[in-house]
């Protein structure tokens, strides 16, 4: 049998800023790799020079949202005129959407439209106080999250398939959205595992600690920041690397300020990821102390580079992350148990050396052939019928 003919659909291509791209990238350069028919349909400023030649690339406006984590909105309208287009001009086997909130305006066009639920924050909505507690722009995060259920519970159910990124994911929005588990599959997302050096990581002397993605506030920066004083009256020498970017960064600025510990924290913005891999290398310890998060790739790549890892006992980080084997696990929104983890292993070599020897070696199940075999059977399920 040849080869699949697959569209794949995501708002993230060239410009990787979330899980989203980096699983968009991974999974066309598998796809392509393998001999499938593979067009891709992106935003304009997402077209890529190194895209392979034989991968057609069609494009649509760029979301007037682009900064916003509500940019998928406007994509869901452009994303379905040119696909309600195409599928009247040519056959596709699959759609593949890698976000399913942009099929909104599409799921039902087309016979086999697939998607993945990146997280559970919109299906496991929270009562308003509890944004009131976290977040500094709990009005909009409320009204957003609130959007987004109604969305999800629109599109999710008329998709043939919906791939989540962990167990946790997948049971969250399941209960939410009373979905038919037998649409529903885990696929973990992948990292290219060829770009970090597996050779085992030697020196744990620095006092390094880095933390690094966007939507800063989920991810647990405050509680970082709210840690630093306790780790630096123990280890004064410590310093705070964090790399991204957000909207609401000043009020995490002027918290340090408040508490005394700006000359210990950098903000570095966004970096390439080869820079960023660059730092992980330096770091001593990454944090991710997130009140939820559906799974971690950030985490993934560090751990891949051999550093140790301190998150959060929330959504499919314990489905990484093994307490005290390959990273460190504590609770959400709590400065001071994160600060004795980050002082455990800053004061332990050797604990640092078995997190991160361990972390590597959880990296090396998490590549690109994993993440395209499960695929696959999904792709199979759908069509009822083996590559």
């Amino acid at each position: 049998m040849s080869g699949w003919s697959i569209c794949i659909v995501t708002q993230q291509y060239k410009s990787v800023i979330s899980g989203v791209g980096l699983h968009a990238r991974n999974l066309l350069t598998g796809l392509h790799r393998d001999g499938h028919c593979v067009t891709l349909l992106t935003q304009v400023t997402q077209h890529d020079d190194t895209t392979p030649v034989d991968v057609e690339t069609l494009t649509v406006p760029v979301s007037f949202l682009q900064h916003s984590q509500a940019r998928w909105i406007p994509l869901a309208w452009h994303f379905a005129h040119v696909l309600r287009q195409l599928d009247a001009k040519r056959h596709f086997d699959i759609v593949h959407f890698t976000d399913a909130r942009e099929a909104l305006l599409f799921a039902g066009y087309h016979q086999v439209v697939v998607g993945n639920v990146n997280d559970y924050y919109a299906a496991q909505l929270q009562p308003i106080s509890y944004y009131r507690r976290y977040y500094a722009d709990w009005q909009k995060r409320w009204l957003y999250y609130m959007s987004v259920h109604l969305c999800e519970h629109l599109t999710l159910r008329r998709l043939q398939a919906l791939i989540a990124n962990s167990d946790y994911t997948c049971m969250a929005i399941q209960r939410a959205y009373r979905l038919d588990r037998r649409r529903l599959f885990k696929c973990f997302k992948c990292i290219d595992l060829s770009l970090f050096d597996p050779s085992p990581r030697t020196d744990y002397s620095g006092k390094v600690v880095l933390f690094a993605g966007g939507n800063m506030q989920r991810k647990g920066l405050r509680t970082l920041i709210r840690a630093a004083p306790r780790v630096l009256a123990v280890q004064p020498d410590v310093q705070f690397r964090v790399v991204g970017s957000d909207v609401n960064l000043p009020k995490m600025q002027a918290l340090c300020w408040r508490l005394g510990v700006t000359d210990h924290f950098k903000f570095t913005g966004w970096m390439p990821n080869d820079e960023l891999r660059r730092l992980h290398h330096q770091a001593s310890i990454f944090v991710m102390p997130s009140l939820v998060e559906a799974f971690g790739v950030a985490l993934l790549e560090a751990m891949a580079s051999g550093t140790p890892v301190v998150a959060t006992r929330v959504g499919g980080i314990p489905e990484l992350v093994q307490h005290g084997e390959n990273g460190w696990l504590v609770e959400p929104d709590d400065p001071e148990e994160l600060a004795e983890a980050i002082l455990a292993v800053l004061g332990d070599p050797d604990l640092a050396a078995r997190l991160g020897r361990n972390g590597q070696c959880t990296a090396q199940l998490f590549g690109l052939e994993q993440m395209l075999a499960c695929t696959y059977r999904v792709y199979e399920s759908v069509l009822g019928k083996p590559l």
